[in-house]
């Protein structure tokens, strides 16, 4: 038997003679075997409680983000929601995934500990000593479920991470709107809504000039055919825009306006893409027929988010390549 007797852990005195002298007689016949296994024994049992108490606190992580979560509310209406939600429920189904994860973890590092603790009434030398393959110690469930625990805990540092670039990714975006929405650039739909008709004609040109497009014509005329604007887009497409202002925003475009449009753009002005905007809005024969013809329609809600809010044309629009132009401002890019 191999003692260091110069540790420096405490030999502990026992207050009764017998049960110092019974301690004493068993320490003294313990062989090397005896205290390799009681110490493996213990090593194990204190193993498996820092797995349960690592996979505890997991679970314990993992519910405090997901409260945090559920408290967060975002403002109604905010131009941002979609960005947000998306983010939200990525993170709060890995948080769900990873909170089962963590709990099935932590009740198996509860169930090693017990078995373990239940082994110490047993004959600790037989527990290491060779067994048939079919038999596995409690014991040899620890390295696979220290492995799990581990991942867990990288899954959800990778989580929170990717979430809060995403928020920060909103959070700049936001910023850049709120700048673009105060500078020159930006016209707000009230000041639209009290345009002439040929100022209304000459703010799209302007407008589409902006993010970069070439115009080759900036207001109606007679015999223009229905062409007011005409231009040639970043991307190189030719985009025929007929303009239909309503004052105050009150009015609606109908479908004879679109059906002359249809009836022009591409016959006579050769358009690879066709618009028709208004700072009103258009009734639902003119959207009918606007969408058997490939006719895009643009009317108040489409344009703040071109006019104030500075997203390019050809994103608005969702057609040519949204990502070709720039109005100066980068909020409307996907994240």
């Amino acid at each position: 038997m191999h003692i260091n007797w110069t540790t420096s852990v405490p030999v502990p005195q026992y207050p009764k003679p017998k049960l110092r002298n019974e301690l004493n007689r068993r320490i003294a016949a313990a062989t090397d075997d005896d205290l390799l296994a009681a110490y493996l024994h213990w090593t194990e049992g204190r193993v498996a409680v820092e797995q349960v108490s690592a996979a505890t606190d997991l679970e314990g992580t993992i519910e405090r983000e997901q409260g945090h979560l559920a408290a967060l509310r975002m403002p109604a209406g905010t131009l941002f929601w979609v960005q947000y939600a998306k983010a939200r429920h990525a993170l709060d189904s890995e948080l769900a995934r990873l909170g089962d994860a963590s709990g099935a973890a932590a009740r198996t590092a509860r169930l090693v500990w017990e078995q373990l603790r239940k082994g110490t009434t047993e004959d600790l030398r037989a527990s290491f000593k060779q067994r048939p393959q079919q038999q596995e110690a409690p014991a040899e469930r620890l390295g696979p479920l220290m492995d799990q625990i581990g991942g867990i805990d990288q899954a959800l540092n990778r989580a929170m991470r990717v979430y809060r670039e995403a928020m920060h990714d909103v959070a700049l975006r936001e910023h850049d709107l709120h700048a673009f929405v105060a500078s020159q650039a930006s016209i707000a739909l009230e000041d639209i809504h009290t345009m002439s008709p040929a100022a209304f004609e000459q703010m799209v040109a302007a407008l589409a000039s902006r993010d970069g497009h070439t115009i080759l014509r900036s207001g109606g005329r007679s015999g223009d055919l229905g062409a007011d604007v005409i231009t040639v887009a970043p991307d190189g497409s030719r985009m025929v825009l007929q303009c239909k202002h309503r004052h105050g925003g009150q009015g609606k475009v109908g479908s004879p306006d679109i059906q002359t449009l249809n009836g022009t753009a591409r016959p006579e002005h050769k358009a690879d893409i066709v618009v028709a905007v208004t700072n009103g809005t258009f009734t639902k024969p003119a959207r009918e027929f606007a969408d058997n013809h490939d006719i895009n329609l643009m009317g108040g809600a489409l344009l703040r988010r071109w006019a104030t809010w500075g997203e390019p044309l050809l994103s608005v629009l969702g057609v040519g390549d949204p990502g070709k132009g720039s109005s100066g401002t980068t909020w409307w890019r996907s994240a």
